[in-house]
């Protein structure tokens, strides 16, 4: 449910001083769209944006709709039907076959300061939030448009009576996005999750292009070696992080539960044995989401043995099974089946039949 948030905060944060900024949000689809509800571009006066709600097709023409949103600062919706004939002639020639429908909002500079400002802060302190949208009103204090944001613990940002609907539905909402209905309001719920979190334990050869992987990913990385050579920041992308510790004082090094995915690389038996020994735990309490070593199962069997947790689901040999060999295809091989795991998905192609095979 990683929605590329931390990319559209570092934009606001480089345009936190402008006058406004406008909010595109996808609010429903229909049939095949290349992004689905509570997928969100954020959009400059000088017609600069990050976020995408198509693949590159449709923004061209939403920053026309957007400069009228500047302009008039009233909310837009806006529907893109690629059944229509229109799509012709907009000369496009998309063939998604879909209907993507977005609301555009105006957010002026106290407003996004405060709501996006808060937003970022939030899941800086990996606390996730829940953005609120009002899509359909009947309530003239609460107009189309409104927005507020809730985060897990506790904190509220935005419109004092949206605020209050979203307490009022109690449990935290289930899914990356859902609409809710109360009292004539209808409001779209999108969850923010902080970036995911990997653990590479082994900074080795193969260990900088999976952390390259995650850069690309918009995930955060960090990376443990007690070997100084590999404990090196300068061989890593620049916003890796890099500590250099013993194996066995991981735990006292780095924040455990706020790791989302950890592979263990150290190409050291004992090594890897006290890596796992510490990581077995926090996977077994549902915090780590992926636990994976590098090898062939014998390996990852014997280090069972020895970290003492037999029954503890671990990945190995890690990644999915593209024919890699080299460290390059085995890191995109490696993000791959951590981005299933973390997605719940099952890894699988999306052709019918084995890869390759286009009858």
């Amino acid at each position: 449910m990683h929605l590329g948030t931390a990319a559209l905060l570092e934009f606001y944060s480089r345009h936190r001083d402008d006058d406004a900024l406008v909010l595109a949000t996808i609010t429903s689809t229909e049939g095949s769209t290349y992004r689905k509800p509570g997928a969100m571009m954020l959009i400059a006066s000088d017609d600069t944006y990050e976020g995408l709600i198509s693949g590159g097709c449709l923004e061209g023409d939403l920053l026309a709709h957007a400069a009228e949103v500047f302009s008039q600062g009233k909310p837009k919706r806006v529907v893109y039907d690629m059944h229509s004939d229109e799509d012709l002639v907009w000369g496009l020639g998309i063939g998604c076959d879909g209907i993507i429908e977005l609301l555009l909002t105006r957010l002026n500079h106290d407003q996004h300061n405060e709501l996006l400002g808060g937003i970022s802060r939030s899941l800086d302190r990996r606390n996730p939030v829940c953005l609120a949208l009002v899509t359909e009103s009947n309530d003239p204090p609460l107009p189309v448009g409104s927005l507020a944001a809730l985060d897990e613990s506790g904190r509220k940002m935005g419109h004092e009576t949206l605020l209050q609907l979203m307490v009022a539905i109690n449990d935290w909402p289930d899914g990356r996005y859902s609409q809710v209905n109360r009292a004539g309001v209808e409001f779209s719920l999108v969850n923010l999750e902080p970036r995911p979190r990997l653990l590479l334990c082994g900074g080795g050869p193969d260990a900088r292009p999976l952390a390259q992987q995650a850069g690309l990913l918009g995930w955060d990385c960090v990376v443990v070696d007690h070997r100084a050579t590999y404990a090196c920041a300068e061989r890593f992308p620049a916003k890796t992080e890099v500590i250099l510790c013993r194996p066995e004082a991981l735990q006292e090094m780095v924040t455990l539960t706020e790791v989302d995915a950890a592979v263990i690389m150290s190409h050291h038996l004992e090594s890897d044995a006290k890596y796992l020994q510490q990581l077995a735990p926090i996977a077994e309490q549902g915090a780590l989401r992926y636990l994976g070593v590098l090898g062939p199962v014998a390996r990852r069997n014997r280090l069972r043995e020895m970290a003492e947790c037999p029954d503890v689901l671990v990945h190995g040999p890690v990644g999915l099974d593209i024919g890699a060999e080299l460290p390059e295809a085995i890191a995109l091989s490696v993000a791959a089946e951590i981005h299933a795991v973390l997605n719940q998905r099952d890894g699988q192609s999306l052709t019918t039949g084995p890869v390759g095979d286009v009858s």
